[in-house]
């Protein structure tokens, strides 16, 4: 089981792609499972404050490399379910009808509007809980190509062409401090946030490549621009999408990604809420939110022990220390993602976190 639990993330796509080609209201099914899991598991599986051993690593990494396979078969199940008429895109409908007595084409045709909502807030969780969160892993291998080039292309199904600069290079130097769009100040509210962070952290991302550029004499409009080949990869899907549907398919696409990409700017604001660092202070544990709810923990691959990823960046998710002494989220990630939608909410329970963060580490 050691191993086996960060396989679950994986599984629980399958159930989300069933779902797309079932249709109606089994669209639904990915995000409820998706709900019910992780928030029903962090309430009774409690805490994993251990400190982990493996003597495989290499079959954690498994799981991460089925990422980019899986969202890929994600997206294209959404856009399978955006054709239209007698449209069978990769003849996939016939290829299903050797296996099981059930006219999905027929079936899709019927969807409603509430029906489509659900599958894209699923397709949405999903590229962000798992193709961004591993995308994240995964970019700050910087010296690895296989690595690079795989987050990178899960970051393009949420057109997030900057978050493998911006985050490696920007955020985890400038975290805490005014200088870091990625840390929401105290009284800042997680929407106004967002809009914030994604514009500056896109403009910190475009500096910071100019830079690399710069130096190594590339013009600014090559192809070795990262900026420029990251929206390329994400123009691959917006083509793929309206092959299959055209502007409704690019609807589905688009609204998919906006979705991921707010998710992941909510947990940039609910990681760093409020914390403070001097420009000169080297990055302690004390500048990130942590938890240590268990079912959070892996479905996310340990990206809940954050105070120790950003001590320690290099290091892979399964040696992250559990760090109790740091400050503490009020729940798992689903939960307390959830707590700062509601800004009255939010500001209710962070607060009195936020007094005791002030009295141990200002």
């Amino acid at each position: 089981m050691k191993y086996l639990k960060y396989y679950l993330m994986p599984l629980l796509t399958l159930p989300l792609i069933i779902g797309i080609f079932i249709g109606g209201n089994w669209m639904w099914f990915g995000i409820g499972l998706l709900f019910m899991v992780v928030i029903v598991g962090d309430t009774l599986l409690g805490d994993d404050d251990s400190q982990h051993h493996f003597r495989h690593p290499q079959l954690l990494e498994i799981p991460l490399h089925f990422a980019l396979p899986l969202i890929c078969l994600v997206l294209v199940s959404l856009m399978w379910s955006s054709g239209r008429g007698t449209f069978d895109l990769f003849n996939i409908s016939n290829i299903l009808n050797n296996y099981i007595d059930y006219n999905c084409v027929q079936h899709r045709n019927n969807n409603s509007w509430i029906n489509y909502f659900g599958a894209i807030l699923g397709v949405g969780f999903t590229v962000a809980g798992y193709g961004t969160n591993v995308a994240h892993e995964l970019t700050h291998r910087v010296k690895n190509k296989l690595a690079m080039f795989e987050g990178r292309w899960l970051l393009s199904a949420s057109c997030n062409a900057d978050f493998a600069i911006e985050h490696v290079y920007g955020h985890h130097v400038t975290v805490g401090t005014e200088d870091d769009p990625a840390t929401a100040h105290r009284g800042e509210n997680v929407y106004l946030f967002s809009i914030k962070s994604t514009i500056l952290g896109h403009i910190s991302a475009w500096k910071l490549e100019l830079k690399r550029i710069s130096k190594k004499k590339i013009k600014p409009y090559s192809l070795k621009n990262r900026m420029i080949t990251g929206y390329l990869m994400s123009f691959v899907w917006c083509g793929l999408f309206y092959y299959s549907c055209g502007i409704f398919g690019l609807l589905l696409f688009f609204s998919q990604a906006f979705f991921a990409k707010f998710i992941l700017e909510i947990v940039n604001y609910m990681e760093h809420y409020g914390l403070i660092r001097k420009e000169n202070q080297k990055v302690g544990y004390e500048h990130s939110w942590n938890t240590n709810k268990r079912m959070s923990s892996i479905v996310l691959f340990t990206l809940t022990r954050h105070s120790a990823h950003h001590e320690k960046p290099t290091v892979p998710f399964w040696k992250l220390d559990p760090y109790l002494q740091a400050p503490q989220m009020p729940s798992g990630y689903l939960t307390t993602l959830l707590i700062c939608l509601i800004p009255p909410v939010w500001y209710k329970v962070i607060n009195p976190k936020l007094d005791k963060w002030d009295r141990n580490y200002l």
